[in-house]
């Protein structure tokens, strides 16, 4: 997946009239800069059709002519007409390809959530409280990144379930860590959150988890994490944004319970 702006392709509209328009008078340096932006745009778009089309006309000769004026003295010189001219009817022959290619590429306008599209593509750390993000077991910090992505293209359920994963991956480090053993294959949410709820109910932790946290533990998996996973829920935009908030802070509260205890650390070194 990769983002692209609405003004790169207007950009591009902008830019490409002037080098077939208004272009003539320039000198080979500021030829081969536009000519630049031209085919760089193509080639970031994987237009390869276009670029075929170039290639047989033989644009290339003409390209490596004019990276050679570019070398030298004459950089600083207009270009030649007739080069001039023959690199520009190739790129209009070129031209009726370059729609029908242009025509297949699709946008979706994403409608805002409460985190920004952006964040939650690119930047979903940010939403967690600072640290915590950097000291999450691997499966989770990808299940958290999905959940932002899914969230974003208005995938609501899948973005319930991989909150939810996220939440489960974070709870096994929390319970291996708090509990000093080892989480085994088979063990689930449910065995996680009663053996650390005994523990803490008989005094063995010291000092105990707050009874915050064990609320919301078993709120996520009494309501949403055993229904998700058992299709019995589809999530709606705002159903799935509470329970992401709802996930974020039950995350923070065990790795700030551990971070408390020296159980981990949030210090760079």
């Amino acid at each position: 997946m990769k983002a692209v702006k609405l003004y790169d392709y207007y950009s591009f509209g902008f830019n490409y009239q002037l080098l077939l328009y208004g272009s003539a008078s320039k000198t080979v340096e500021e030829f081969v800069n536009d000519f630049r932006v031209y085919f760089d745009f193509i080639k970031e778009h994987n237009l390869k059709v276009t670029i075929s089309s170039l290639k047989l006309q033989h644009i290339n000769e003409d390209l490596e002519i004019l990276g050679k004026l570019n070398k030298g003295k004459k950089k600083k010189e207009k270009i030649p007409t007739e080069l001039h001219t023959k690199i520009i009817n190739k790129i209009t022959k070129a031209d009726s390809t370059l729609d029908a290619e242009l025509n297949t590429e699709i946008s979706f306008l994403l409608d805002k959530k409460r985190f920004s599209n952006e964040i939650l593509i690119d930047d979903i750390e940010s939403v967690f409280s600072k640290f915590v993000f950097s000291e999450l077991p691997e499966i989770a910090k990808y299940d958290f990144k999905e959940c932002g992505k899914c969230l974003a293209f208005d995938r609501f359920t899948a973005a319930g379930f991989h909150a939810l994963r996220g939440t489960e991956d974070t709870l096994k480090f929390f319970y291996s860590k708090l509990l000093n053993t080892a989480a085994t294959e088979i063990q689930t949410w449910g065995s996680f959150y009663s053996e650390i709820f005994k523990q803490n109910k008989a005094g063995i932790i010291n000092p105990l988890v707050s009874e915050e946290l064990l609320v919301n533990l078993d709120n996520l998996r009494k309501y949403y994490r055993n229904k998700t996973q058992h299709p019995q829920l589809i999530y709606s935009l705002d159903e799935v944004q509470d329970l992401f908030f709802l996930c974020i802070k039950t995350v923070n509260q065990m790795m700030n319970d551990l971070e408390e205890r020296k159980l981990i650390s949030y210090l760079p070194f």
